[in-house]
Protein backbone atom coordinates (compact mmCIF):
# COMPACT_ATOMS: atom_id res chain seq x y z
CA UNK A 1 0.00 0.00 0.00
CA UNK A 2 2.02 3.12 -1.18
CA UNK A 3 1.00 6.57 -2.25
CA UNK A 4 2.93 6.35 -5.20
CA UNK A 5 0.08 3.81 -6.17
CA UNK A 6 -2.37 5.99 -6.46
CA UNK A 7 -0.73 8.38 -8.95
CA UNK A 8 0.14 5.47 -11.01
CA UNK A 9 -3.04 4.34 -11.47
CA UNK A 10 -4.98 7.33 -12.13
CA UNK A 11 -2.39 7.94 -15.16
CA UNK A 12 -2.88 4.49 -16.14
CA UNK A 13 -6.65 4.98 -16.21
CA UNK A 14 -6.76 8.63 -18.34
CA UNK A 15 -4.21 7.39 -20.85
CA UNK A 16 -5.82 6.12 -24.54
CA UNK A 17 -9.14 5.55 -22.91
CA UNK A 18 -11.57 7.62 -25.73
CA UNK A 19 -14.34 6.98 -23.27
CA UNK A 20 -12.40 8.57 -19.88
CA UNK A 21 -14.66 12.03 -20.47
CA UNK A 22 -17.97 10.30 -20.81
CA UNK A 23 -20.93 10.89 -18.53
CA UNK A 24 -21.99 8.10 -16.77
CA UNK A 25 -24.56 8.57 -14.43
CA UNK A 26 -25.86 5.54 -11.94
CA UNK A 27 -29.17 4.86 -9.87
CA UNK A 28 -28.00 6.68 -6.17
CA UNK A 29 -30.12 4.23 -4.14
CA UNK A 30 -28.27 0.88 -5.57
CA UNK A 31 -25.57 -0.29 -5.93
CA UNK A 32 -24.18 -1.95 -8.93
CA UNK A 33 -25.30 -5.32 -8.56
CA UNK A 34 -22.78 -6.88 -11.10
CA UNK A 35 -19.58 -5.75 -9.48
CA UNK A 36 -21.36 -6.88 -6.10
CA UNK A 37 -21.92 -10.24 -7.62
CA UNK A 38 -18.17 -10.36 -8.67
CA UNK A 39 -17.05 -9.37 -5.36
CA UNK A 40 -18.89 -12.18 -3.30
CA UNK A 41 -17.97 -14.65 -6.32
CA UNK A 42 -14.26 -13.46 -5.36
CA UNK A 43 -15.27 -13.90 -1.89
CA UNK A 44 -16.90 -17.20 -2.05
CA UNK A 45 -13.38 -18.38 -4.24
CA UNK A 46 -11.07 -17.54 -1.65
CA UNK A 47 -9.26 -15.16 -4.53
CA UNK A 48 -6.15 -13.61 -3.89
CA UNK A 49 -5.62 -10.13 -1.91
CA UNK A 50 -5.01 -8.47 -5.07
CA UNK A 51 -7.60 -9.52 -7.14
CA UNK A 52 -9.96 -8.40 -4.75
CA UNK A 53 -8.57 -5.37 -4.23
CA UNK A 54 -8.52 -4.24 -7.63
CA UNK A 55 -12.51 -5.14 -7.47
CA UNK A 56 -13.13 -3.36 -4.19
CA UNK A 57 -11.17 -0.33 -5.80
CA UNK A 58 -14.09 0.06 -8.66
CA UNK A 59 -17.11 0.49 -6.41
CA UNK A 60 -18.17 2.96 -3.62
CA UNK A 61 -16.76 3.08 -0.40
CA UNK A 62 -19.54 1.90 1.35
CA UNK A 63 -20.23 -0.81 -1.05
CA UNK A 64 -16.21 -1.96 -0.51
CA UNK A 65 -16.86 -1.58 3.41
CA UNK A 66 -19.90 -4.08 3.08
CA UNK A 67 -17.58 -6.25 1.53
CA UNK A 68 -14.76 -5.86 3.71
CA UNK A 69 -16.42 -6.72 6.48
CA UNK A 70 -17.77 -10.24 5.26
CA UNK A 71 -13.92 -11.28 5.78
CA UNK A 72 -11.95 -11.87 8.32
CA UNK A 73 -9.85 -8.78 9.94
CA UNK A 74 -6.64 -10.35 9.05
CA UNK A 75 -7.66 -11.11 5.58
CA UNK A 76 -9.59 -7.73 5.52
CA UNK A 77 -5.87 -6.18 6.31
CA UNK A 78 -4.68 -8.00 3.90
CA UNK A 79 -6.76 -6.64 0.95
CA UNK A 80 -6.18 -3.24 2.16
CA UNK A 81 -3.20 -3.50 1.98
CA UNK A 82 -3.39 -4.08 -1.62
CA UNK A 83 -5.68 -1.33 -2.48
CA UNK A 84 -4.28 2.58 -3.15
CA UNK A 85 -4.44 4.37 0.14
CA UNK A 86 -7.32 6.90 -0.91
CA UNK A 87 -9.56 4.15 -1.23
CA UNK A 88 -8.23 1.77 1.46
CA UNK A 89 -9.01 4.72 4.25
CA UNK A 90 -12.23 5.49 2.42
CA UNK A 91 -13.34 1.96 2.99
CA UNK A 92 -11.71 1.61 6.41
CA UNK A 93 -14.22 5.06 7.54
CA UNK A 94 -17.55 3.80 6.23
CA UNK A 95 -16.84 0.16 7.76
CA UNK A 96 -18.67 -0.94 11.43
CA UNK A 97 -16.24 0.97 14.51
CA UNK A 98 -15.49 -2.25 16.04
CA UNK A 99 -14.34 -4.34 12.59
CA UNK A 100 -12.66 -1.36 11.48
CA UNK A 101 -10.66 -0.83 14.77
CA UNK A 102 -9.89 -4.70 14.79
CA UNK A 103 -8.46 -4.52 11.39
CA UNK A 104 -5.98 -1.67 11.86
CA UNK A 105 -5.12 -3.57 15.01
CA UNK A 106 -3.81 -6.09 12.57
CA UNK A 107 -1.61 -3.42 10.61
CA UNK A 108 1.61 -1.78 12.09
CA UNK A 109 1.42 1.20 13.26
CA UNK A 110 3.40 3.04 9.99
CA UNK A 111 0.29 1.67 7.91
CA UNK A 112 -2.01 2.60 10.26
CA UNK A 113 -1.01 5.74 10.70
CA UNK A 114 -1.29 6.62 6.56
CA UNK A 115 -4.92 4.81 6.69
CA UNK A 116 -5.48 7.51 9.79
CA UNK A 117 -4.02 10.56 7.77
CA UNK A 118 -5.91 9.75 4.54
CA UNK A 119 -9.31 10.05 6.42
CA UNK A 120 -11.23 12.89 7.25
CA UNK A 121 -10.31 14.42 10.67
CA UNK A 122 -13.64 13.65 12.26
CA UNK A 123 -14.11 9.95 11.01
CA UNK A 124 -10.39 9.03 12.31
CA UNK A 125 -11.37 10.62 15.54
CA UNK A 126 -14.27 8.16 15.78
CA UNK A 127 -12.31 4.98 14.78
CA UNK A 128 -9.01 6.32 17.04
CA UNK A 129 -11.46 5.97 19.88
CA UNK A 130 -12.23 2.73 19.54
CA UNK A 131 -8.59 1.36 19.54
CA UNK A 132 -6.76 0.29 22.74
CA UNK A 133 -4.99 3.02 24.34
CA UNK A 134 -1.33 2.04 23.35
CA UNK A 135 -2.24 1.44 19.58
CA UNK A 136 -3.67 4.87 19.55
CA UNK A 137 -0.36 6.47 21.25
CA UNK A 138 1.66 3.77 18.31
CA UNK A 139 -0.88 5.29 15.21
CA UNK A 140 -0.47 8.83 16.46
CA UNK A 141 3.50 8.76 17.13
CA UNK A 142 3.99 7.64 13.62
CA UNK A 143 1.84 10.75 12.25
CA UNK A 144 3.03 13.85 11.45
CA UNK A 145 3.49 16.10 14.17
CA UNK A 146 0.40 18.27 12.81
CA UNK A 147 -1.96 15.75 11.88
CA UNK A 148 -1.45 13.71 15.36
CA UNK A 149 -1.54 17.13 17.07
CA UNK A 150 -5.23 17.58 15.54
CA UNK A 151 -6.37 14.10 16.28
CA UNK A 152 -5.19 14.39 19.39
CA UNK A 153 -7.39 16.94 20.28
CA UNK A 154 -10.32 15.75 18.47
CA UNK A 155 -9.91 12.14 20.47
CA UNK A 156 -10.31 13.95 23.55
CA UNK A 157 -13.42 15.24 23.19
CA UNK A 158 -16.88 13.06 24.11
CA UNK A 159 -17.86 11.41 21.18
CA UNK A 160 -21.32 12.11 21.89
CA UNK A 161 -20.70 15.91 21.34
CA UNK A 162 -20.38 18.39 18.94
CA UNK A 163 -16.60 18.46 19.28
CA UNK A 164 -16.88 14.30 18.92
CA UNK A 165 -18.56 14.77 15.86
CA UNK A 166 -16.74 17.77 13.97
CA UNK A 167 -14.47 18.19 11.46
CA UNK A 168 -11.41 20.25 11.76
CA UNK A 169 -11.02 20.17 7.71
CA UNK A 170 -12.91 23.96 6.67
CA UNK A 171 -12.31 26.94 5.05
CA UNK A 172 -11.11 30.36 6.81
CA UNK A 173 -10.17 33.73 5.44
CA UNK A 174 -9.71 36.73 6.75
CA UNK A 175 -12.01 39.70 6.91
CA UNK A 176 -9.36 41.96 6.21
CA UNK A 177 -8.25 39.98 2.97
CA UNK A 178 -9.26 41.26 -0.49
CA UNK A 179 -11.91 38.85 -2.83
CA UNK A 180 -9.51 38.91 -5.34
CA UNK A 181 -6.60 37.33 -2.99
CA UNK A 182 -9.20 34.91 -1.44
CA UNK A 183 -10.14 33.61 -4.88
CA UNK A 184 -6.23 32.97 -5.76
CA UNK A 185 -5.72 31.69 -2.24
CA UNK A 186 -8.51 28.99 -2.50
CA UNK A 187 -7.16 27.86 -6.21
CA UNK A 188 -3.87 27.34 -4.56
CA UNK A 189 -5.59 24.47 -2.34
CA UNK A 190 -7.75 23.39 -5.04
CA UNK A 191 -6.56 19.96 -4.94
CA UNK A 192 -7.26 19.74 -1.15
CA UNK A 193 -10.62 20.79 -1.78
CA UNK A 194 -11.68 18.25 -4.08
CA UNK A 195 -13.99 15.81 -3.17
CA UNK A 196 -14.89 18.37 0.11
CA UNK A 197 -18.04 19.36 0.98
CA UNK A 198 -17.54 22.98 1.04
CA UNK A 199 -20.74 24.29 2.61
CA UNK A 200 -19.60 28.02 4.24
CA UNK A 201 -16.41 30.05 4.47
CA UNK A 202 -15.85 31.65 7.93
CA UNK A 203 -14.22 34.90 8.09
CA UNK A 204 -11.80 35.36 11.08
CA UNK A 205 -9.93 38.39 12.33
CA UNK A 206 -6.29 38.94 13.10
CA UNK A 207 -6.29 37.11 16.58
CA UNK A 208 -8.26 34.33 14.53
CA UNK A 209 -12.10 35.05 16.10
CA UNK A 210 -14.91 34.36 14.30
CA UNK A 211 -15.98 37.42 12.60
CA UNK A 212 -18.58 36.04 10.05
CA UNK A 213 -19.88 33.56 7.37
CA UNK A 214 -19.49 33.69 3.55
CA UNK A 215 -21.22 31.49 0.93
CA UNK A 216 -19.33 30.68 -2.01
CA UNK A 217 -21.76 32.54 -4.86
CA UNK A 218 -20.93 35.71 -3.02
CA UNK A 219 -17.65 35.16 -2.93
CA UNK A 220 -17.33 34.34 -6.81
CA UNK A 221 -19.88 37.32 -7.63
CA UNK A 222 -18.39 40.05 -5.44
CA UNK A 223 -15.72 43.26 -6.95
CA UNK A 224 -12.32 41.78 -6.75
CA UNK A 225 -11.32 44.46 -4.55
CA UNK A 226 -13.51 44.11 -2.07
CA UNK A 227 -12.59 42.79 1.42
CA UNK A 228 -14.08 39.85 2.68
CA UNK A 229 -15.75 41.78 5.64
CA UNK A 230 -17.63 43.66 3.20
CA UNK A 231 -19.46 40.78 1.89
CA UNK A 232 -19.31 38.53 4.49
CA UNK A 233 -22.77 37.62 6.70
CA UNK A 234 -22.06 39.10 10.49
CA UNK A 235 -25.02 37.08 11.91
CA UNK A 236 -23.75 33.70 12.42
CA UNK A 237 -25.28 30.73 14.01
CA UNK A 238 -22.40 28.22 16.47
CA UNK A 239 -21.92 25.74 18.27
CA UNK A 240 -20.44 24.99 21.90
CA UNK A 241 -17.92 22.43 21.55
CA UNK A 242 -19.59 20.33 24.71
CA UNK A 243 -23.29 20.72 23.11
CA UNK A 244 -24.96 17.08 23.26
CA UNK A 245 -25.10 15.73 19.48
CA UNK A 246 -28.69 15.02 20.01
CA UNK A 247 -29.14 18.65 20.52
CA UNK A 248 -26.93 19.04 17.57
CA UNK A 249 -28.98 16.64 15.45
CA UNK A 250 -32.41 19.23 16.45
CA UNK A 251 -31.20 22.19 15.86
CA UNK A 252 -30.19 21.26 11.71
CA UNK A 253 -33.40 18.95 11.79
CA UNK A 254 -35.57 22.23 12.82
CA UNK A 255 -33.62 25.12 11.06
CA UNK A 256 -32.45 23.41 7.85
CA UNK A 257 -28.81 23.87 8.66
CA UNK A 258 -25.67 22.42 6.18
CA UNK A 259 -23.66 22.99 8.46
CA UNK A 260 -22.49 25.30 11.75
CA UNK A 261 -19.11 25.91 12.49
CA UNK A 262 -18.10 25.02 16.89
CA UNK A 263 -16.32 27.40 18.08
CA UNK A 264 -14.88 28.21 22.12
CA UNK A 265 -15.40 30.74 25.00
CA UNK A 266 -13.01 33.46 22.90
CA UNK A 267 -15.08 32.58 19.63
CA UNK A 268 -12.32 30.95 17.98
CA UNK A 269 -13.67 28.31 14.82
CA UNK A 270 -12.93 24.54 16.31
CA UNK A 271 -13.98 22.61 13.85
CA UNK A 272 -17.56 22.20 11.77
CA UNK A 273 -20.07 20.05 12.02
CA UNK A 274 -22.04 19.31 8.66
CA UNK A 275 -24.98 17.50 7.35
CA UNK A 276 -23.58 14.37 6.75
CA UNK A 277 -22.33 14.30 10.46
CA UNK A 278 -25.95 14.96 11.67
CA UNK A 279 -27.40 12.03 9.17
CA UNK A 280 -24.51 9.61 10.95
CA UNK A 281 -25.86 11.08 14.94
CA UNK A 282 -29.27 10.33 13.76
CA UNK A 283 -28.58 6.83 12.93
CA UNK A 284 -25.99 6.39 15.81
CA UNK A 285 -29.19 8.02 18.32
CA UNK A 286 -31.68 5.80 16.57
CA UNK A 287 -29.36 2.46 16.80
CA UNK A 288 -29.06 3.74 20.43
CA UNK A 289 -32.50 3.96 21.32
CA UNK A 290 -33.32 0.76 20.01
CA UNK A 291 -31.04 -1.11 21.78
CA UNK A 292 -31.75 0.56 25.47
CA UNK A 293 -34.99 -0.12 24.89
CA UNK A 294 -34.62 -3.96 25.08
CA UNK A 295 -31.37 -3.66 27.84
CA UNK A 296 -28.75 -3.89 24.85
CA UNK A 297 -25.60 -2.30 25.11
CA UNK A 298 -25.80 1.03 23.81
CA UNK A 299 -22.08 0.62 22.21
CA UNK A 300 -22.91 -2.86 20.84
CA UNK A 301 -22.90 -3.58 17.12
CA UNK A 302 -23.54 -6.78 14.87
CA UNK A 303 -19.77 -7.71 14.91
CA UNK A 304 -19.04 -6.40 18.79
CA UNK A 305 -16.74 -8.77 20.75
CA UNK A 306 -18.99 -11.16 23.21
CA UNK A 307 -17.53 -9.60 26.14
CA UNK A 308 -18.90 -6.45 25.07
CA UNK A 309 -22.51 -8.09 23.70
CA UNK A 310 -22.62 -9.98 27.38
CA UNK A 311 -21.66 -6.72 29.35
CA UNK A 312 -24.27 -4.47 27.74
CA UNK A 313 -26.70 -7.42 28.07
CA UNK A 314 -26.39 -9.79 31.35
CA UNK A 315 -27.13 -6.86 33.61
CA UNK A 316 -30.22 -6.21 31.82
CA UNK A 317 -31.47 -9.57 31.81
CA UNK A 318 -30.66 -10.03 35.27
CA UNK A 319 -33.04 -6.96 36.04
CA UNK A 320 -35.66 -8.50 33.63
CA UNK A 321 -35.43 -11.68 35.70
CA UNK A 322 -36.29 -10.08 38.73
CA UNK A 323 -38.98 -7.68 37.57
CA UNK A 324 -41.00 -11.25 35.92
CA UNK A 325 -41.17 -12.67 39.67
CA UNK A 326 -43.97 -9.92 40.37
CA UNK A 327 -46.65 -11.51 37.46
CA UNK A 328 -45.16 -14.67 38.08
CA UNK A 329 -46.76 -14.05 42.72
CA UNK A 330 -50.01 -13.11 40.86
CA UNK A 331 -50.35 -16.19 38.98
CA UNK A 332 -49.24 -18.36 42.12
CA UNK A 333 -51.66 -16.34 44.14
CA UNK A 334 -54.97 -17.34 42.17
CA UNK A 335 -53.26 -20.56 41.36
CA UNK A 336 -57.01 -21.66 42.85
CA UNK A 337 -59.17 -19.51 40.63
CA UNK A 338 -56.84 -20.84 37.26
CA UNK A 339 -57.53 -24.74 38.53
CA UNK A 340 -61.44 -24.12 38.99
CA UNK A 341 -62.01 -22.09 35.82
CA UNK A 342 -58.88 -23.33 33.69
CA UNK A 343 -59.82 -21.92 30.56
CA UNK A 344 -58.68 -18.64 32.10
CA UNK A 345 -54.83 -19.62 31.45
CA UNK A 346 -55.83 -19.59 28.18
CA UNK A 347 -57.22 -16.31 27.91
CA UNK A 348 -54.52 -14.89 30.06
CA UNK A 349 -51.60 -14.59 27.22
CA UNK A 350 -53.60 -13.29 24.86
CA UNK A 351 -54.52 -10.03 27.02
CA UNK A 352 -50.94 -10.01 28.28
CA UNK A 353 -50.30 -9.52 24.52
CA UNK A 354 -52.57 -6.79 23.61
CA UNK A 355 -51.36 -5.00 26.64
CA UNK A 356 -47.98 -5.10 25.90
CA UNK A 357 -48.55 -4.31 22.40
CA UNK A 358 -50.68 -1.50 23.11
CA UNK A 359 -48.18 -0.11 25.69
CA UNK A 360 -45.54 -0.46 23.00
CA UNK A 361 -47.33 1.77 20.43
CA UNK A 362 -47.79 4.59 23.49
CA UNK A 363 -44.31 4.38 24.13
CA UNK A 364 -43.24 4.14 20.52
CA UNK A 365 -45.01 7.60 19.78
CA UNK A 366 -43.99 9.29 22.94
CA UNK A 367 -40.27 8.65 22.66
CA UNK A 368 -40.47 10.03 18.92
CA UNK A 369 -42.21 13.16 20.43
CA UNK A 370 -39.94 13.71 23.26
CA UNK A 371 -36.81 12.98 21.02
CA UNK A 372 -38.02 15.86 18.09
CA UNK A 373 -38.85 18.37 21.44
CA UNK A 374 -42.59 17.76 20.82
CA UNK A 375 -43.77 17.28 23.93
CA UNK A 376 -44.07 20.07 26.26
CA UNK A 377 -44.41 20.53 30.10
CA UNK A 378 -48.00 21.92 29.47
CA UNK A 379 -48.98 19.67 26.59
CA UNK A 380 -48.11 16.32 28.85
CA UNK A 381 -52.04 15.70 30.30
CA UNK A 382 -53.08 16.24 26.80
CA UNK A 383 -51.18 13.37 25.58
CA UNK A 384 -52.00 10.95 28.50
CA UNK A 385 -55.55 11.54 28.32
CA UNK A 386 -55.53 11.04 24.31
CA UNK A 387 -53.54 7.50 24.88
CA UNK A 388 -56.02 6.62 27.85
CA UNK A 389 -59.20 6.99 25.35
CA UNK A 390 -57.06 5.01 22.90
CA UNK A 391 -56.29 2.29 25.23
CA UNK A 392 -59.84 1.94 26.58
CA UNK A 393 -61.68 1.68 22.98
CA UNK A 394 -59.10 -0.20 21.54
CA UNK A 395 -59.02 -2.77 24.38
CA UNK A 396 -63.06 -2.99 24.68
CA UNK A 397 -62.89 -3.95 20.96
CA UNK A 398 -60.54 -6.25 21.10
CA UNK A 399 -62.13 -7.50 24.38
CA UNK A 400 -65.43 -8.18 22.76
CA UNK A 401 -64.20 -9.61 19.73
CA UNK A 402 -62.73 -12.08 21.99
CA UNK A 403 -65.51 -12.72 23.70
CA UNK A 404 -67.46 -13.38 20.64
CA UNK A 405 -65.30 -15.66 19.86
CA UNK A 406 -65.59 -17.87 23.03
CA UNK A 407 -68.98 -17.88 22.69
CA UNK A 408 -68.72 -18.85 18.77
CA UNK A 409 -66.18 -21.98 19.95
CA UNK A 410 -69.03 -22.64 22.74
CA UNK A 411 -71.51 -22.83 20.41
CA UNK A 412 -69.28 -24.81 18.52
CA UNK A 413 -68.73 -27.42 21.38
CA UNK A 414 -65.29 -26.94 21.54
CA UNK A 415 -65.05 -25.00 24.70
CA UNK A 416 -66.98 -24.74 27.81
CA UNK A 417 -67.86 -21.36 28.55
CA UNK A 418 -70.97 -18.91 28.96
CA UNK A 419 -71.68 -15.09 28.18
CA UNK A 420 -70.43 -14.43 31.92
CA UNK A 421 -66.69 -15.38 31.60
CA UNK A 422 -66.93 -13.41 28.18
CA UNK A 423 -67.93 -10.71 29.66
CA UNK A 424 -65.41 -10.41 32.33
CA UNK A 425 -62.64 -11.23 29.63
CA UNK A 426 -63.57 -8.63 27.51
CA UNK A 427 -63.40 -6.06 30.60
CA UNK A 428 -60.60 -7.11 31.92
CA UNK A 429 -59.06 -6.76 28.31
CA UNK A 430 -60.40 -2.83 28.29
CA UNK A 431 -58.72 -2.48 31.66
CA UNK A 432 -55.23 -3.78 30.56
CA UNK A 433 -54.79 -2.54 27.28
CA UNK A 434 -56.11 0.89 28.98
CA UNK A 435 -53.07 0.47 31.59
CA UNK A 436 -50.83 -0.18 28.70
CA UNK A 437 -51.52 2.99 27.03
CA UNK A 438 -51.07 4.71 29.94
CA UNK A 439 -47.78 3.70 31.40
CA UNK A 440 -46.25 3.75 27.42
CA UNK A 441 -47.26 7.25 27.76
CA UNK A 442 -45.98 8.34 31.00
CA UNK A 443 -42.90 6.32 31.85
CA UNK A 444 -39.89 7.93 29.09
CA UNK A 445 -41.45 11.01 30.63
CA UNK A 446 -41.01 10.58 34.11
CA UNK A 447 -37.64 8.92 33.40
CA UNK A 448 -36.47 11.68 31.73
CA UNK A 449 -37.83 14.59 33.98
CA UNK A 450 -35.73 12.29 37.10
CA UNK A 451 -33.23 12.68 34.90
CA UNK A 452 -32.84 9.17 32.58
CA UNK A 453 -32.59 8.89 29.16
CA UNK A 454 -36.30 7.98 28.70
CA UNK A 455 -35.53 5.01 26.09
CA UNK A 456 -33.42 3.15 28.98
CA UNK A 457 -34.52 -0.39 29.32
CA UNK A 458 -38.47 0.87 28.87
CA UNK A 459 -39.59 -2.25 26.75
CA UNK A 460 -38.47 -3.96 29.88
CA UNK A 461 -40.45 -2.46 32.66
CA UNK A 462 -43.45 -1.86 30.39
CA UNK A 463 -42.93 -5.67 29.97
CA UNK A 464 -43.37 -6.31 33.85
CA UNK A 465 -46.35 -3.73 34.27
CA UNK A 466 -48.40 -4.72 31.52
CA UNK A 467 -48.15 -8.35 32.06
CA UNK A 468 -49.24 -8.34 35.89
CA UNK A 469 -52.02 -5.43 35.68
CA UNK A 470 -53.07 -7.90 32.35
CA UNK A 471 -53.16 -11.08 34.96
CA UNK A 472 -54.24 -9.06 37.88
CA UNK A 473 -57.32 -7.81 36.16
CA UNK A 474 -58.35 -10.86 34.59
CA UNK A 475 -57.78 -13.22 37.60
CA UNK A 476 -58.75 -10.55 40.63
CA UNK A 477 -62.68 -10.35 38.33
CA UNK A 478 -62.91 -14.16 38.38
CA UNK A 479 -61.98 -14.29 42.15
CA UNK A 480 -63.98 -11.41 43.03
CA UNK A 481 -66.87 -13.24 40.65
CA UNK A 482 -65.90 -16.82 40.81
CA UNK A 483 -69.02 -17.84 42.35
CA UNK A 484 -71.18 -15.91 40.08
CA UNK A 485 -68.92 -17.48 36.94
CA UNK A 486 -69.79 -21.57 38.33
CA UNK A 487 -73.36 -20.38 38.54
CA UNK A 488 -73.75 -18.89 42.54
CA UNK A 489 -74.17 -15.53 43.62
CA UNK A 490 -71.33 -12.42 42.71
CA UNK A 491 -69.03 -12.76 45.60
CA UNK A 492 -65.25 -14.17 46.17
CA UNK A 493 -64.18 -16.99 47.62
Amino acid sequence: MADERDTAREDAAGAGDPGADATVIHEAQDPDEGAGERIAALIEQDAPPTELARELEEVEPADAADALEALEPEATAEVLDEMTMGAAADALAHMELPLAASVLTDLNPAEGARLIARMDPDDAADLLQTLPRDVVDAVLRALPRKTAAALGKLVLYDPESAGGIMTTEFLKLRSSSRVADALAYLRQRRSRLEGSDIYSIYCIDDEGRLEGVLDLRSLLVADPDQRIGEIMDREVDALRPDLDREEVARAFDRYDFFALPVVDENRRVLGVVTVDDVIDIIRAEHTEDTFKQVGAGKTESVYAPVRIKLRGRVPWLLVNLATTQIPAVIVIAFSSVIDSITLLAAVMGMIANQSGNAGQQSLAVTLRGLVLGEVRPERVAPLVVREVIVGVVSGAVTGLIVAGLMLALRSAGWIEADWRLGLIVALAMTGAVSIGCLTGAVMPILMKRMGFDPATASTIFLTTVTDAISFLSLLGLAWLLKGWLIGGSPAGG
